[in-house]
């Protein structure tokens, strides 16, 4: 049966080469990114290759909490059901600390605050799948988080990589906490993340101060990169299988169950990372 399938940042990388892949076999493809010119190609892209597919795109810079916004409202007002979404948009930022206007640092904003937005605005429409899936990019980068003071937005410390890999810490943190409370409600929205493997996307190869953050661990990852097809693999897996129907709050790579680094997990910690994303909405809403 065709899925309608939300697949965040999709215009290079694995999002558009799932993308790809999803609508060759008749899913409907909702797009989504940040570049006019690119979203315009990845549209073009996927409607040529899979001509008997539905596909549309929708343009939004997910730095801004404005457009996150009016994503949703768009989303919403041209669907009453998509079956899975696909939280893949990502960055690695730069040297300098950057953040939205509500001091929510970059790398934070993409890899949690936009999934936990999403996954609250749109859980409705994934309720009307009667199983629908929610599917969080984490990284294996996350054993090297450092959590330390749950300093959500990299106030006291920061660094690219402190940045990157704490950030897909916290996106299990966050994808933990909201598999339980789907289960609570009773939803049968499952909600996991996953590693797609390091791959040579732009993300990695337009990473600024790579050079300066790269540690014997990177290094090692750096060398064991890799390809599209291979990197599709476990999100291509958790959209679709029957073997994950019913999982939920997992964190998986190469299409298994692996290990998390819990580096202090709690629900009470995860509660405050919640916490935190609940205090930046508002202020933002205040404004």
């Amino acid at each position: 049966m065709a899925k309608t399938i939300l697949i965040t940042g999709s215009t290079d990388g694995i999002g558009k080469h799932l993308a790809l892949k999803l609508a060759s076999e008749g899913h409907e493809i909702i797009l989504h990114g940040r570049n006019s010119e690119k979203l315009a190609t990845a549209l073009r892209d996927v409607k040529s290759s899979s001509p008997n597919s539905r596909v549309s795109a929708y343009l939004a810079d997910f730095s801004s909490m404005t457009d996150v916004y009016r994503f949703v409202r768009e989303i919403k007002n041209h669907f009453t059901q998509i079956d899975i979404l696909i939280n893949n948009a990502g960055l690695h930022s730069g040297a300098e600390r950057l953040a939205t206007a509500e001091n929510i640092e970059i790398t934070f904003m993409l890899s949690v605050m936009v999934p936990y937005i999403l996954t609250k605005e749109l859980q409705l429409l994934l309720e009307h799948s009667n199983g629908g899936r929610i599917i969080n990019t984490s990284s294996y980068m996350h054993h090297f988080a450092e959590p330390q003071g749950l300093d959500f937005g990299f106030e006291k410390k920061y660094s690219p990589k402190l940045a990157y890999d704490t950030s897909k810490l916290y996106t299990i943190w966050l994808t933990r906490y909201q598999a339980r409370q789907f289960h609570l409600q009773g939803s049968k929205t499952t909600i996991n993340a996953y590693h797609p493997g390091l791959i040579a996307t732009n993300l990695v190869k337009g990473s600024k101060g790579d050079k300066k953050t790269k540690d014997s661990e990177t290094s090692k990852l750096l060398s064991k990169a890799k390809g599209l097809d291979e990197g599709i693999k476990t999100g291509y897996f958790l959209a679709l299988s029957p073997e994950v129907s019913d999982l939920s709050g997992a964190y998986f790579d190469d299409m298994k169950l692996a290990p998390v680094s819990e580096k202090g997990f709690s629900f009470e910690k995860a509660k405050q990372l919640i916490d935190y994303c609940d205090q930046k909405i508002a202020m933002f809403n205040s404004n």
